[in-house]
């Protein structure tokens, strides 16, 4: 199985040499300073910093509320600095804006609320309208609601209105400035995962301002303001480290399919766990593969590129891993049930032993590793004096045979060996030893 990168999506912002201040002369003060970040569709972008840092400044650059002074946001292939004001406002259309206040109009019900965000929709009827909103509330568990009054709602409710109006549009992206400022822990929780879940269903880009260290776990990403400029914290990465991670507990099981002196063939279920484990793998892949292609900060870019090369050794392993339980399952008659199993014996035990150390985050379980693999050279040569010493009389086939194996299991050794090398201080957020 050969895996290659999966075409990447492109940014649907694009941020470059970002500046902006308030005051003139002596008051002046700069909040952004030459800022340079992408946000891509179908991830959730949260931005924290101190007050009077920039962030919703930053907000309300991207989303057309206010003019540029320097630099370049382009959104959706149109750019914002100098836009004429038709062109901001086509922007605006695409975007849908979620605040603090929720900024619901109280003489009119949910229902009305939720339609006024389609007002800039002329071709739409009225029934469509309705219709269109009435399915926007029941998705955001507001069902049998629609009559009610703002005053009427609880402060989570109201919330759900406002996700209700920003989505109903079918945005591509939303912005999202300090949404659980005026909620509870309880109704917080509730409105930012509703909004999670819509957002990947839609395949939407969320902007979010917040201050509240409650619902980071939620971010693809965490862009820290502070001084006009911008650090970036990608989570994405340790999601792609589990994802590698498990799909690495799934390779660590093929041996329980290759069962030695038992069955001649492998399970009939090896060659389903085989294909979901590949496209387990694959997802992971192109997962991580994503993450080098978009523009992060040096630190989280090196991360990135380890966890690429990891995600390549680990392709290469399951492909040994696939060709080592082929050999090993096709052995001659005439060569040794002795001889074989120990090869079956240590290749599930290097397995397991990767699968417990190497995603573990501490430095001693992958020096074990390291310290298991690193004689490949000599444990190669020491299998090949055991083949013509102890299979002397052996055929040309059974010959070719060890032959076979013992380089399948030379190759598992490395592929384990380079995963070792590549993992260690390299995984992100991780606690050594």
């Amino acid at each position: 199985m050969t895996l290659s990168s999966t075409p990447h999506s492109a940014p649907l912002i694009t941020v470059n040499d970002l500046s902006h201040a308030f005051g003139l002369a002596e008051a002046r003060m700069e909040v952004l300073h030459a800022v340079h970040v992408d946000f891509y569709p179908g991830e959730i972008a949260i931005i924290m910093g101190p007050s009077g840092s920039g962030k919703t400044t930053l907000l309300t650059l991207a989303g057309a509320l206010r003019s540029i002074q320097s630099g370049s946001i382009v959104i959706g292939g149109m750019e914002l600095m100098g836009a004429p004001p038709a062109r901001q406002l086509a922007v605006r259309h695409r975007i849908g804006f979620i605040f603090q206040a929720h900024n619901l109009l109280e003489s009119l019900n949910a229902l009305e609320n939720v339609q006024m965000g389609l007002a800039h929709l002329p071709n739409l009827s009225a029934q469509e309208m309705r219709d269109r909103s009435l399915v926007m509330l029941n998705r955001v568990g507001l069902s049998g609601h629609e009559h009610k009054h703002p005053p009427q709602l609880s402060g989570g409710q109201r919330q759900r209105v406002a996700i209700a109006r920003a989505l109903v549009r079918e945005p591509s992206i939303i912005m999202a400035d300090e949404p659980t400022a005026a909620l509870d822990k309880a109704s917080g929780r509730e409105v930012v995962e509703l909004l999670q879940g819509l957002a990947r269903e839609m395949h939407c880009a969320i902007l979010m301002v917040t201050h509240d260290n409650r619902i980071l776990d939620i971010a693809d990403r965490i862009l820290t303001l502070e001084d006009g400029r911008i650090e970036e914290n990608h989570r994405g990465l340790e999601r792609a480290a589990e994802e590698l991670a498990s799909a690495l507990s799934r390779i660590a099981r093929y041996p329980s399919y290759f069962v030695p002196d038992i069955s001649p063939e492998p399970s009939d279920a090896y060659g389903v766990f085989a294909d979901e484990t590949a496209l387990a793998l694959s997802h992971a892949h192109a997962d991580v593969h994503a993450l080098v292609a978009r523009r992060l900060c040096a630190n989280i870019s090196d991360h990135a590129r380890a966890l690429a090369e990891i995600s390549e050794t680990l392709c290469r392993l399951e492909e040994g891993v696939r060709e080592f339980g082929a050999v090993f399952n096709a052995r001659p008659a005439a060569v040794s049930r002795d001889w074989a199993n120990p090869f079956f014996e240590s290749f599930e035990f290097l397995l397991m032993t990767a699968d417990e150390s190497l995603f573990s985050g501490t430095k001693s379980d992958i020096e074990t590793l390291l310290r298991l693999t690193e004689d490949r050279g000599e444990m190669m040569e020491a299998l090949r004096q055991r083949i013509y010493k102890g299979e002397a009389g052996a055929s040309k086939e059974d010959q070719d045979y060890i032959f076979d194996l013992t380089n399948c299991f030379s190759r598992l050794i490395y592929f384990l060996h380079a995963m070792a090398l590549q993992a260690d201080n390299l995984l992100p957020g991780k606690t050594r030893d």
